[in-house]
């Protein structure tokens, strides 16, 4: 099997984000379904202070089911190019922990900010930083490619 796994992602590198990605999209898919219990009329009343559709907290954690999803999916995307990118092992490892810290960092500061101290929101520079500098590395690994 691991074989097969190396003929198709290359390395380990990748799979590491491919793996990290799949499993935390399991997280969105749960959460998604955990707000759904009392959204729109669900079976179940919404939490105190969740009542207001609009208010702050609801939003922040709704974003925080969004973000379980969307940044799986690029984390996704990163781990099956990485191996391919004119770039060292150590920028390509560095890529891919900064990318799978950003996935997982984001949603999980948005759920403690929105659900238990809103000042955890200001945290959120670091894992965000983390994707945009991983995204920076994949850019500058295929970029090398053009010229």
């Amino acid at each position: 099997m691991q074989e097969l796994v190396t003929s198709v992602l290359g390395t380990q590198i990748g799979l590491l984000c491919v793996s990290w990605g799949w499993a935390t999209m399991v997280l969105g898919i749960l959460s998604g379904s955990a707000l759904g219990m009392f959204a729109f009329a669900g079976p179940f009343p919404p939490p105190k202070g969740w009542e207001d559709y609009t208010s702050l907290t609801r939003r922040m954690v709704r974003l925080a089911h969004i973000a379980f999803v969307a940044l799986p999916i690029i984390c996704i995307l990163y781990g099956n190019h990485i191996d391919a990118a004119a770039l060292s092992q150590d920028m390509k490892i560095l890529g891919s922990r900064l990318m799978i810290f950003g996935m997982i960092g984001v949603p999980v500061l948005l759920i403690l900010a929105g659900a238990f101290w809103l000042p955890f929101k200001y945290l959120e520079v670091l894992p965000v930083s983390a994707v945009l500098v991983a995204l920076c590395i994949m850019a500058y690994g295929y970029s090398a490619h053009l010229f």
